[in-house]
């Protein structure tokens, strides 16, 4: 099924999930109009949400995304859950049409599922949402699709604001392997990601864009966060995890590989920044030295902001705010 008319699509869905970061130099990204003209309205888009052992969470995000008018088609595929993720996803079906339920047998794991999704889906743009995601809004969904669909970039991260409190938050590079992503299959199909992947998917993804010259984009979203291993697990058991998870990334990047997405991932709030590292390569030393300052501030800014916020019990969102990061 092929997606209705941008101008139908997003109509009312105005926002952008961030706008500027605390810093000396200050680069705005440039306007997305949702009733741009230009926007090809016959673009189909593709929701692939994979899952294991979500019934509890998955409810969230499938309240949102079933009612998200741009799907052409949503796919819930469900990792060899030993719940009920498929009952839950399939309760949806009689008021979604569009959505479909495809449940495996065994785990594959992340990259596994993930390639099955897009392999079953039709062509055009895919989006993927993880299971688990806490306050998305149909906002959050048009930040993702509209940079794709204008073609100002190849493809898009949302930057959860979650991300940022637990105590590695502070480096600002969970940003990097965010799964709520927009591209294109046939893209995505140009990539050698192995099934056996799991959750190297994304740094796979991450690199292989970057050698082909093609444009990440992270966006930030003050509103959005997800249930975190140690909170499913338990606190010992998540952050070993997550120890082992990061020393596995870095070491498929290679220190080198891990540190370019610094520079070649762009923080939408600097377009104009990162668009100068990019053509100005005389004045990289200059530039990257910027980007990299301005990476590390706005790291620990938001770190200590939701950290304080959660603290004394005030929204998490006005984190947006004080950081001069407006939310969706």
């Amino acid at each position: 099924m092929q997606a209705r008319p941008a101008q139908q699509l997003f109509h009312n869905q105005r926002k952008t999930c961030s706008n500027c970061i605390v810093v000396i130099f200050y680069f705005n990204p440039r306007h997305i109009d949702m009733n741009d003209p230009d926007l090809d309205g016959d673009i189909a888009i593709t929701c692939i949400i994979p899952a294991y052992n979500e019934e509890k969470n998955i409810p969230r995000v499938l309240d949102v995304a079933t009612t998200f008018r741009g799907f052409g088609e949503i796919l819930v595929i469900d990792d060899g859950s030993h719940d009920k993720t498929t009952q839950v996803a399939q309760s949806y079906q009689a008021a979604c049409p569009t959505l479909r339920v495809i449940t495996l047998p065994k785990t594959n794991g992340k990259a596994g599922v993930i390639k099955r999704g897009i392999i079953d889906s039709k062509d055009g743009i895919i989006v993927t949402l993880d299971a688990d995601l806490i306050h998305l809004t149909h906002e959050n969904i048009s930040s993702l699709i509209l940079p794709v669909m204008k073609r100002e970039v190849d493809q898009t991260i949302l930057d959860r604001a979650g991300d940022h409190t637990p105590v590695w938050g502070w480096t600002n590079c969970a940003k990097y392997f965010g799964g709520e992503r927009a591209f294109w299959k046939k893209d995505f199909l140009e990539i050698d990601i192995p099934d056996s992947s799991g959750y190297l998917l994304e740094i796979i993804n991450n690199l292989h864009y970057i050698r082909k010259g093609k444009t990440i984009r992270t966006i930030f979203c003050s509103n959005l966060y997800t249930v975190h291993q140690f909170n499913k697990l338990d606190m010992i058991t998540g952050t070993k995890n997550y120890i082992a998870m990061s020393i596995s990334i870095v070491r498929a990047a290679t220190v080198r590989g891990f540190v370019r997405q610094f520079f070649w991932i762009e923080d939408h709030t600097m377009h104009g920044l990162f668009l100068f590292y990019k053509e100005r390569p005389l004045l990289r030393p200059v530039s990257g030295l910027l980007i990299l300052l301005l990476h590390i501030v706005d790291g620990v800014s938001l770190f200590i902001l939701l950290n304080a916020l959660k603290m004394i019990k005030l929204p998490l969102r006005l984190a947006g705010r004080l950081t001069m990061r407006a939310g969706p």
